[in-house]
């Protein structure tokens, strides 16, 4: 059905209008002659519609002969017809033929190029190496081989890791991954020190030679994983041969002790809600004062707010600060607490001052709280002193300096 449908279309048909009173003379007569009429839909006693091809409509003529029948076209169906109107139309045709070209060459263009993952690098080297490799704006899209692109743009920049080059309609996607490089201060050669006074329990050295072993005490600052090649000795005197970068993994229990004190009379300011406003402006070294500049109060707080001034459509910043000073007055209030909250503020304040000096992580294995009240002639003092016990990592990195640059060797952590 659909093939014939095609074909039809293909020839070119006709839908035709049949009126009059003897419509189905009409049909015999034309079904004689071999005239094919397809989808007849009768719409009334005297009129009805059918499609007939091109050829066997000229045919009609005969079959409409001597019969009581107007036979008239509806709609012209078909590649000839169209194909007709195209060429009463040749402007228009023309202008979809370039239309169609214009597409076609516009799309096969480049005109874009985004390139991102550029950090360090300079963008001018980038833009350079790919206009070296064939890609910019308005180069053929089939030019560019993105494999070519990516080798070319690692050979030609050494700071790349990895480069990815894709192609999106009239858009190259440049994708780069620099290189981590390793700071001058990461290469140094030196050892492994403990950052604290500690008993070692683990030590494990990725490069270097461990000097103490688990279960021996150890000071703040003594070596315990050397990088010396040949055996620790202090670098700079005879024998202290090549030197590598040593790193390891040492951990120790190490006791920390924190103090925290808390007063059962404390005194604290508060505002009475009285203020006065001064403002500043200055330009350059030049400055001018207006308003309450001296405080009238006693007691007070001072805040200050500087705001600087730029030019909106520029974004301009202007060489101008505006300064604007409140002073708030205050009055110092006595509060009484008891002494269960100031105990619960020394421990605060004792473990504050534990937690201040302990290395993020730091397992904590034990602890130990000493509370004493003491009575001043100020008043009620309570004292709270703290003992933590942990595990942790010990081992800092020491660099080491020598009096001769050529004695340093490199290793790899």
């Amino acid at each position: 059905m659909l093939t014939r449908e095609l074909w039809s279309y293909y020839q070119g048909y006709v839908i035709i209008k049949v009126k009059g009173e003897q419509l189905e003379e009409f049909l015999n007569r034309a079904a004689a002659q071999g005239v094919c009429l397809w989808d007849v839909e009768r719409l009334s006693g005297e009129l009805l519609t059918a499609r007939v091809s091109c050829a066997d409509f000229m045919r009609l003529r005969d079959a409409v002969r001597g019969v009581p029948v107007t036979v008239s076209i509806r709609h012209k169906v078909g590649l000839p017809f169209l194909r007709q109107k195209l060429l009463q139309r040749f402007a228009l045709l023309a202008g979809a033929l370039l239309s169609l070209a214009c597409i076609y060459l516009l799309s096969s263009v480049v005109w874009f190029v985004h390139v991102e993952g550029v950090d360090k690098v300079d963008y001018n080297l980038i833009s350079t190496a790919l206009h070296e490799a064939g890609v910019s704006p308005g180069v053929w899209r089939r030019s560019i081989e993105p494999r070519e692109v990516e080798k070319h743009l690692l050979l030609r920049i050494p700071q790349l890791a990895w480069v990815g080059v894709s192609l999106r309609g009239t858009l190259v996607e440049v994708t780069l991954v620099e290189k981590t490089e390793i700071s001058p201060d990461e290469k140094a050669p030196g050892d492994i020190v403990a950052g604290r006074s500690a008993l070692v329990t683990q030590i494990i050295p990725f490069t270097g030679t461990a000097l103490v072993q688990e279960g021996e005490t150890v000071a703040e600052g003594q070596v315990l994983i050397s990088g010396a090649l040949d055996g620790y000795s202090s670098p700079g005197k005879a024998g202290s041969g090549r030197y590598l970068r040593a790193a390891g993994i040492v951990r120790g229990r190490v006791w920390y002790r924190g103090f925290g004190e808390a007063s059962l009379v404390s005194r604290v300011p508060r505002r009475t809600g009285q203020a006065c406003t001064g403002y500043s402006i200055r330009v350059g070294p030049w400055s001018w004062q207006w308003g309450q500049t001296v405080p009238p109060f006693l007691q007070y707080e001072e805040e200050v707010t500087i705001q600087g001034l730029t030019l909106p459509p520029f974004g301009w910043v202007l060489p101008v600060q505006l300064e604007t000073i409140e002073f708030h007055e205050v009055v110092i209030e006595t509060i009484e607490r008891d002494l269960e909250t100031a105990k619960e503020a020394a421990l605060r304040r004792s473990w504050e001052a534990v937690e201040a000096r302990m290395t993020p992580g730091a397992e904590i294995l034990s602890q130990e709280v000493d509370v004493t009240v003491e009575e001043h002639e100020s008043g009620v003092l309570v004292r709270a002193r703290r003992t933590v016990e942990v595990h942790e990592e010990i081992g800092v990195f020491r660099p080491v300096s020598f009096a001769k640059p050529e004695e340093i060797g490199e290793g790899s952590q």
